[in-house]
């Protein structure tokens, strides 16, 4: 290993741009010889009763770990045996957990992004544009491959012929 502390981190996700990012971690992870922290952040209720909070937190974080594994299994076919790895699961937002959790200059952390609909534009979530405004470290973004944006786009599109279906049907049943 070249530097034991150097660390790819990617943020784990099983989106279609979450999958793609894994596999660009993994990559980057053998080419730069270092350990891959693959992570998945989960967040808890504000507020309840603090016994079942904490069982509910667990719950959550067995839950997180078992994401991460599904997403190598769907990304890769499973773990790769050729990279040291370290599964971490995070409580907390995730651009904000991903910035804090890749706190070291020599770290790289690796996100993927999806194309930006309207519901992106309209709530600003953008995880990606988080961590590069925040990250301290090098943060490389990895786009949508073109399945992933024609797979939005078709969705899209399909999405407003059945909202214009529903709406003509509304009209017929006023008027008939």
């Amino acid at each position: 290993m070249a530097d034991s502390r150097a660390r790819v981190i990617v943020g784990v996700h099983d989106s279609l741009p979450g999958l793609r990012a894994l596999r660009r971690a993994v990559a980057e992870a053998r080419k730069r010889e270092c350990v891959l922290h693959a992570v998945r952040a989960w967040t808890a209720p504000a507020s309840g009763y603090a016994p079942m909070l904490r069982v509910w937190a667990l719950d959550c974080d067995d839950a997180a770990q078992q994401e991460i594994c599904h997403a190598f299994d769907t990304a890769m076919g499973g773990l790769p045996g050729d990279l040291d790895m370290r599964f971490v699961t995070v409580q907390g937002l995730v651009g904000p957990a991903l910035v804090e959790y890749a706190r070291h200059d020599d770290d790289l952390l690796v996100v993927g992004v999806g194309r930006d609909g309207w519901w992106r534009r309209l709530f600003g979530r953008h995880t990606a544009a988080y961590c590069v405004r925040r990250a301290v470290c090098p943060v490389l973004v990895v786009p949508p491959d073109e399945l992933s944006d024609r797979m939005t786009r078709i969705s899209f599109r399909q999405l407003n012929r059945e909202a214009a279906r529903l709406a003509d049907l509304r009209t017929q049943q006023k008027h008939g």
